[in-house]
């Protein structure tokens, strides 16, 4: 019997200084703080940050004293990515648009996850997307328009499943 996960609930990061990860989690991503932990010093350890209602949508922590968040480690960043999806095109247009007038540098993207985009990603979800990096180099993504593949059902679907193995088969050829 496997567990019926709906959706990733939050996600817990560590950084290497929690008040500006907390201007920028606030000012770029929009987040709203529901709660700061505090050490004995009065300095923030720790914050809790939503999007909407939920108590919390983004957990961040301060790293481990000597732990470098910002450095790969073994070669290998502790984080791929964490996305963050909007509603609409609309959504995603305004997002890209905050994001750069907040001075961010957009690392990948815009782009359509799919053979819509760059006419090989047969397999793709075709979402848009773009992605940037927050203070402590872990890789953002914004994205809208995912494909939903409900339980139970395969990808892709029956009755289109011999257009894209044509156009698949197309483009290998050209």
């Amino acid at each position: 019997m496997a567990i019926n996960v709906k959706r990733v609930g939050h996600v817990g990061i560590y950084v290497s200084d929690v008040e500006r990860s907390l201007t920028f989690y606030t000012e770029v991503l929009g987040c709203t703080i529901t709660n700061v932990r505090r050490g004995p010093d009065g300095k923030a350890h720790s914050a809790f940050l939503r999007f909407e209602d939920k108590h919390h949508d983004v957990v961040i922590a301060q790293a481990p004293e000597g732990f470098d968040s910002a450095v790969a480690n073994a070669g290998t960043r502790t984080v791929q990515q964490i996305a963050f999806e909007v509603d609409s095109r609309d959504d995603f247009l305004r997002a890209l648009s905050h994001v750069r007038a907040k001075g961010v540098d957009i690392v990948s993207g815009p782009l359509i996850h799919g053979f819509e985009g760059d006419g090989k990603n047969f397999g793709g979800s075709g979402s848009r997307s773009f992605y940037f990096l927050d203070p402590d180099g872990n890789r953002l993504e914004i994205y809208t328009d995912m494909m939903r593949v409900p339980n139970g059902e395969q990808f892709p679907r029956a009755e289109y499943a011999d257009v894209l193995a044509a156009l698949k088969a197309k483009a290998s050829v050209g």
